[in-house]
């Protein structure tokens, strides 16, 4: 049983809805792809990470990180366009497993409209989902058809569990890389390194393409070692 030492979270690159928020309307969340603003983003995000690693200490052996990534399309996407910009240094990763715990937060019926927009079209559903955050608890707030911040951090933990499951085999990797979206990596940091709710609600959404490191510190506990690429 090999330990797991570094925690690599990526957030995928630009997406076509960033560019049009009206997609949403016209096509489903997972299906949604890159712009080609986007696809350059991962590739140079690739180069970021190749430059962290040959201008830091920490030694990745080849084939011992395992990648993860969500399976909606512009996070598949951002994966293979990472891997691009690193060239030869994918010589690192072991193999890459896609896991449908790592999807975005589900808006359900709120996808892709603005707050008056909610209100106008969802009077009573707004109502209830604005009493949660009048009282500090948009963690806990759920769009109508859709999931809370908190329902996602109970799937984020339930993932988890493949990590650790993952960690027993005599084939399993000491690191993990993940490509994901924004709710969901802020769920991930929190969950894993035992945040308060209040901590959540503070944390900003991770700008595309950023990558986190979750290393473990000199009492061998792991820790938040901040952005090693702050992204677009």
């Amino acid at each position: 049983m090999k330990q797991l030492n570094n925690i690599f979270l990526m957030r995928h690159a630009y997406s076509a809805a960033n560019e049009d928020l009206s997609l949403y309307q016209r096509m489903p969340d997972h299906a949604i792809p890159l712009s080609n603003r986007g696809h350059e983003q991962a590739v140079e995000a690739g180069r970021h990470f190749v430059r962290f690693l040959e201008n830091t200490q920490l030694d990745l052996p080849k084939h011992d990180t395992r990648l993860w990534y969500s399976p909606y399309l512009r996070a598949r996407q951002t994966k293979d366009e990472l891997l691009n910009g690193m060239g030869s240094h994918t010589e690192i990763i072991k193999d890459c497993r896609e896991h449908i715990l790592l999807t975005e937060q589900n808006f359900g019926l709120f996808e892709g409209l603005t707050e008056e927009e909610c209100a106008l079209k969802y009077p009573e559903e707004t109502r209830k989902f604005n009493l949660c955050t009048d009282y500090s608890g948009k963690f806990y707030a759920k769009p109508p058809n859709g999931e809370s911040r908190y329902d996602v951090c109970v799937r984020v933990n339930q993932f988890f569990g493949t990590v650790v499951r993952d960690a027993e085999k005599y084939n399993s990797a000491s690191n993990i890389f993940v490509v994901s979206h924004g709710t969901t990596l802020r769920a991930f940091t929190m969950m894993w390194l035992h945040h308060e709710v209040e901590w959540f609600e503070r944390e900003s959404n991770p700008a595309n393409c950023s990558i986190r490191w979750i290393g473990r510190g000199s009492d061998g506990r792991f820790e938040d070692k901040g952005y090693i690429f702050e992204g677009f």
